[in-house]
């Protein structure tokens, strides 16, 4: 056991811990607390694990809070820490970063990139602390070489037979050493490289600035560390890794520059590999969202038009809405938003239009009502089917269930702690906003949804957005905000001049216009419907 690597899971949930632990129990030592603080006093009473895994949100503590705590002692403060989160926002990267993190993993979980994250941290820190051993070794024998032949001898076969390439020269950079190694992976000689300076290594890929602070820090006497591209004799281009510190005699001179260099070009392949797969994963997941998650909107239905606009703040967003017909008379809009976004709650909204659509048939099958069902009746059998599962995750989704009846000129509607619905009457003209008193899904599983009913004449439209719309950002922070939209709609919509989708399309212009090039934060979903009077 003391040769398996430590992993610490500090997670408050048991259903993620038990899922990282399957995966890496057989290879390693895997420990895990349910909190920052219990995290703590394991490590207070003795543990001292190879890499943390780290949950952002978390009960007493967040994992923000626990990650400054650790990279604050200096006993602890090399450990690697990577952020496990359903998060992936620029602000969530950022504080993981500020915090001291080294990396962060998306939710859910691959195995193999979780695999290839820990396994290429782990190297990375060993390649640190050898890089820094052999260093402050080889500075060390260079002041003491006159002093004693044996320890010369035991650090000559060290640097012979290093699995680093280790190179001296003068003031003026000219080589007086190399190791058998630089020759292997540089493809020189020995007699071909004496006398000249390690520049003959350069590409044309390495930011000369580089070299400029290298330099600066030389001159002041300390050491410098950094990452070049260089060329082998052939012309093949490698990454190395260099730690290149001056050495000093007794009296404080420097005498020489010594260079401890590690190809790292396999590690930074692997790194390319990493962000390849990811980005190959939410490729996918973008092909398939729209079948998942959206699908086709007629544009015109049962005397309705219809008219849509989506722009996801990822490649993928929590977003989803799906049309379901009821024979020549009637059809409904289902328009959710789970709360985040990305991969997780792309997954979720797929799970939830699932179980709407299982709703209605359990409902018509087992003979709980007569008829089509209504609204509420299709609602409340949904949260009674999803309200575990979404308190188990700690996510809710908000719901607007939108239905229009052809014959009775009406809409029924059940909003589960959506954003207003916005009915705009033809004839006065005036915007009403469509509210619900009632709870998102996930919340409480007994909340009893109800369903309003209210006319929807010739020339009528219905609005049905989600809060990327409302919360949508300019660069001075101000928000969109409901009213705007209710605003907007109002004066659009009761133009009868305007095509719904001229509607739209000025509706989007006036939120781009106000973003001022701000990118989206949250995913934006417009969906309208307006009665044509047509039979």
């Amino acid at each position: 056991m003391h040769n398996q690597t430590t992993i610490l899971i500090v997670d408050d949930s048991v259903s993620n811990i038990e899922f990282i632990s399957e995966i890496l129990i057989d290879e390693n030592d895997v420990r895990f607390a349910k909190s920052g603080l219990k995290a703590l006093a394991l490590i207070e009473e003795g543990l001292l694990p190879d890499i943390i895994l780290l949950d952002v949100m978390m009960p007493g503590m967040t994992g923000y809070e626990f990650c400054l705590q650790v990279k604050s002692s200096p006993r602890l403060q090399d450990i690697p820490i990577i952020f496990i989160t359903a998060s992936s926002d620029v602000d969530s990267e950022t504080n993981a970063l500020s915090a001291g993190a080294v990396d962060f993993i998306h939710k859910p979980i691959n195995r193999d990139v979780l695999l290839a994250r820990i396994n290429l941290h782990l190297k990375l820190v060993r390649s640190k602390k050898e890089l820094e051993v052999l260093n402050h070794q080889l500075r060390n024998s260079l002041e003491e070489v006159e002093q004693s032949r044996d320890q010369l001898q035991v650090l000559a076969t060290a640097i012979e037979n290093s699995p680093t390439s280790i190179v001296v020269t003068d003031l003026n950079a000219n080589i007086e050493y190399v190791n058998p190694h630089y020759c292997r992976t540089t493809g020189y000689e020995l007699s071909e490289v004496i006398g000249k300076k390690p520049s003959l290594l350069q590409s044309l890929h390495t930011d000369k600035r580089k070299y400029e602070q290298l330099w600066d820090s030389l001159l002041k006497g300390d050491a410098w560390t950094g990452e070049f591209i260089n060329l082998t004799r052939d012309g093949r281009e490698y990454r190395e890794e260099a730690h290149i510190a001056p050495v000093k005699n007794a009296d404080g001179a420097t005498t020489h520059y010594v260079s401890v260099q590690l190809d790292v070009t396999a590690r930074h392949e692997a790194e390319q590999l990493i962000r390849r797969t990811k980005q190959k994963e939410m490729e996918f997941w973008a092909a398939i969202q729209q079948d998942l998650l959206f699908g086709r909107l007629p544009a015109e239905l049962l005397s309705c038009q219809i008219a849509c606009h989506r722009e996801a703040s990822q490649i993928i967003d929590g977003d989803f809405y799906t049309l379901t017909k009821f024979g020549d008379d009637g059809f409904e809009i289902l328009f959710g938003d789970v709360m985040g976004k990305g991969m997780a709650a792309a997954l979720v909204g797929a799970g939830v239009k699932n179980s709407y659509r299982e709703s209605i048939s359990d409902i018509l099958i087992n003979g709980k009502g007569s008829g089509i069902p209504e609204p509420h009746e299709i609602i409340n059998e949904l949260n009674h089917r999803v309200a575990d599962t979404l308190l188990e995750l700690g996510v809710f989704v908000t719901l607007a269930l939108v239905r229009y009846e052809h014959r009775k000129r009406k809409i029924t509607w059940v909003n589960a702690g959506h954003t207003p619905i916005l009915h705009v009457n033809a004839q006065t003209g005036a915007c009403q906003s469509l509210m619900g008193d009632n709870l998102p899904l996930g919340v409480l599983k007994s909340e009893v949804y109800i369903q309003s009913t209210i006319d929807f004449n010739d020339g009528d439209m219905v609005c049905v957005y989600s809060d990327g719309l409302s919360e949508a950002e300019n660069p001075t922070g101000e928000q969109f905000g409901i009213e705007r939209v209710h605003d907007l709609m109002q004066e659009y919509g009761r133009d009868s001049r305007l095509t719904l989708d001229r509607v739209l399309e000025q509706s989007v212009a006036a939120l781009v216009e106000f973003r001022q090039g701000m990118a989206s934060k949250d995913d934006t979903t417009i969906i309208l419907v307006k009665a044509n009077g047509r039979p």
